[in-house]
């Protein structure tokens, strides 16, 4: 009995070997497959968990630079009397600003924000214009900023970094966001490029070619002929009133724009980052890294 027992003991033992071995080489060919990947593919988490992850820093604001907030504020502020309305925004503008320029600076497009060095850029840079002025040479927008018009302008200098590089640098789930939004918005993206069609009005027929920017025109002007046109196939017919006029007519030909998400992925993104996520990933870094206005 204990011979029989011993027996199937020994049968079982290469067996056991055999997936011993087989486990053993799936592991170093797992890790062989680690070592072999790309620095891309082992890079550190995409550019939306990245943002999602930036978190626990707290900006205090001098009171000095919540009177800049408040001007701001006042600009955008129908009811300048109403105080609390005011202050609301204050906070608000001083969130917002200082969720992208910290975000600016996380990406290495900014260096630290703070009033006073914005002031001390803008020195620098009116005394250059005042140099280009003196030299004839062409300066594109003021001659000197104000701390108001400076701000904006580096600002949206800056929005437009940012947005390229995260469009840029797009990762899986922000890819995923912006073809939905690609797919939503199918129409902005394929389009007529030329149609030729034919207009009669009282008998009279007469050829036409349009392109896409000469049909947003022709909305203003036959916004009716102007959607037939965009939405018609060749070799349709149509007919329409315009005015006291019963017009008819037919497409003759068009040529469309076919538009490949992979081939225009920064573009795209860029585009959906513009309609508003852009501002939904500072608002989440607004309430991740709040900023508190200093006692007066």
């Amino acid at each position: 009995m204990s011979r029989k027992t011993r027996s199937l003991s020994t049968r079982k033992s290469p067996l056991l070997t055999i997936m011993g071995f087989i486990l053993s080489l799936a592991a170093v060919v797992m890790l062989v497959g680690f070592l072999n990947q790309s620095d891309e593919e082992r890079q550190q988490p995409g550019i939306t968990e990245q943002i999602f992850s930036y978190s626990g820093f707290t900006r205090v604001i001098e009171q000095e630079e919540v009177k800049f907030y408040h001007q701001l504020a006042k600009r955008e502020v129908d009811d300048i009397d109403n105080s609390d309305l005011l202050d609301q925004r204050t906070k608000a503008i001083a969130q917002s600003v200082s969720a992208q320029f910290y975000l600016g600076n996380k990406l290495g497009l900014y260096g630290p924000y703070s009033l006073t060095h914005l002031q001390e850029q803008m020195k620098i840079e009116n005394a250059q214009r005042k140099v280009d002025k003196k030299n004839g040479k062409a300066i594109y927008g003021p001659e000197q900023f104000d701390i108001y018009s400076y701000y904006q302008y580096v600002a949206s200098n800056l929005e437009v970094k940012i947005i390229d590089y995260l469009a840029a640098n797009a990762d899986k789930p922000l890819l995923t966001k912006s073809r939905a939004y690609f797919e939503e918005n199918i129409a902005l993206y394929n389009h007529a490029d030329q149609i030729v069609y034919s207009i009669t009005d009282n008998g009279s027929a007469e050829e036409h070619t349009i392109d896409w920017s000469q049909l947003k025109s022709l909305d203003n002007a036959d916004a009716e002929l102007a959607d037939i046109l965009r939405s018609g196939e060749a070799g349709q017919e149509f007919s329409y009133t315009f005015g006291n006029l019963q017009r008819t007519g037919k497409i003759i030909s068009r040529t469309d724009v076919k538009t490949d998400f992979t081939q225009q992925k920064i573009a795209i993104t860029s585009d959906f980052l513009k309609s508003g996520y852009y501002k939904q990933l500072l608002q989440q870094l607004s309430d991740n890294n709040p900023v508190t206005f200093a006692e007066n």
